[in-house]
């Protein structure tokens, strides 16, 4: 076989194999920016979830609150009625 010819192969094959990895970095490059920008709205939920919680304690705080301020008015009146009634 002429020596050219292997040399040729040989470079060609080194060009192929080149482009093969190159192609597949850069692949594999896409799927990392995809897993970061996933990473970034996994944070982003997970910091709406936590504030969602966050103002439901509050919401159930005030509730309860509210709850207990209205029974107490409720036998306040209930407690005036009946002296009014005596």
């Amino acid at each position: 076989m002429n020596p050219r010819a292997v040399l040729v192969i040989v470079i060609g094959a080194i060009a192929l194999a080149a482009l093969v990895i190159w192609w597949l970095s850069r692949s594999a490059g896409v799927r990392r920016r995809d897993f970061r920008r996933l990473e970034r709205e996994r944070n982003l939920l997970a910091t709406a979830v936590q504030q969602i919680e966050i103002k439901a304690d509050t919401y159930r705080d005030l509730d309860s609150v509210l709850a207990s301020d209205v029974r107490t008015i409720l036998r306040k009146l209930n407690t005036d009625r009946m002296d009014l009634t005596r």
